[in-house]
């Protein structure tokens, strides 16, 4: 039987430059799709590579993205995303999901800062919602416990 689990209970966090970081969860996500890093293929072809074949080296690590959508409700957790990206801040993050059929939980930690924010059309019969994505900024920690 599959110990896979669906998103539900999963949360995403800002935090704080204290020490210990001091986290606040944004309230009304509705998903958080981590695109938490890439690693780029460097060609190293050269004129006697064997069997005619090209050859391929990873590069540096690239750090990922965040995008993260939700019932915009207009509380502080939420206003606080113009006030990160207008400020250019890099800030703590981490998100928390039920993993292995709910028995355990997975921490990803990073920083990152704000490089997209939207509204959706404010319409009368939709649910007006928000959109971000966040770029992170070096490594990323993660753990199941």
């Amino acid at each position: 039987m599959s110990e896979a689990t669906i998103g539900y209970l999963a949360t995403f966090s800002t935090g704080d430059t204290s020490s210990p970081v001091t986290y606040t969860e944004m309230l009304e996500i509705k998903s958080i799709t981590p695109n938490l890093l890439t690693v780029p293929a460097i060609d190293a072809t050269h004129l006697k590579s064997p069997n005619a074949t090209e050859e391929k080296l990873p590069g540096l690590i690239k750090p990922g993205t965040v995008d993260i959508t939700g019932n915009f409700i207009g509380d502080t957790t939420q206003l606080d995303i113009l006030t990160l990206a207008k400020a250019r801040t890099v800030f703590p993050f981490k998100i928390t999901a039920p993993v292995n059929s709910g028995t355990e939980t997975y921490t990803c930690t990073a920083e990152g800062f704000i490089s997209k924010y939207a509204l959706s059309a404010l319409e009368p019969s939709k649910v007006s919602e928000f959109s971000m994505s966040l770029e992170i900024s070096g490594s990323i920690t993660e753990a199941v416990a």
